[in-house]
């Protein structure tokens, strides 16, 4: 029996922000499947209107990147979300609110992991200050 609750901390209880041209998309998408608006909530991640078993989601997710050959678990998109925020640009703040961290340090120490291109690319921006 799955049992839905509230968060166990404040900071869990968020917003999740989506981009313009994905709300645009699952709005035509509703439409099309004839989805009433107070039905959406569960359908994204399961097809149907009803709440799913966390553990579900996660097994189809883990037999999608079998059968693609990614070598991902499904924490693995909450790393790679925070990464590619903070690469785009995304103040680490926002980033860290968006995750539900109580403390930015946790989002920096645990799920921010620059790439190598990108670390070149800041060294490149340092200047050598003109000596008159």
């Amino acid at each position: 029996m799955l049992l839905v609750s509230d968060p166990k901390t404040n900071s869990s209880n968020r917003h999740v922000i989506t981009p313009y041209f994905l709300t645009d998309y699952l709005k035509k998408y509703f439409i099309f499947l004839n989805v009433k608006e107070e039905q959406m909530h569960y359908f994204l991640l399961s097809n149907s209107t009803k709440v799913q078993e966390p553990r579900t989601i996660q097994r189809q997710f883990k037999k999608v990147c079998k059968k693609y050959g990614f070598k991902y678990n499904f924490h693995t998109l909450r790393h790679t979300y925070a990464t590619n925020c903070i690469n785009m640009g995304v103040d680490i703040k926002t980033v860290s609110e968006m995750l539900g961290h109580s403390s930015v340090n946790i989002t920096l120490n645990r799920y921010v992991h620059p790439s190598l291109d990108y670390k070149k690319e800041q060294v490149n921006k340092i200047q050598i200050p003109k000596m008159s």
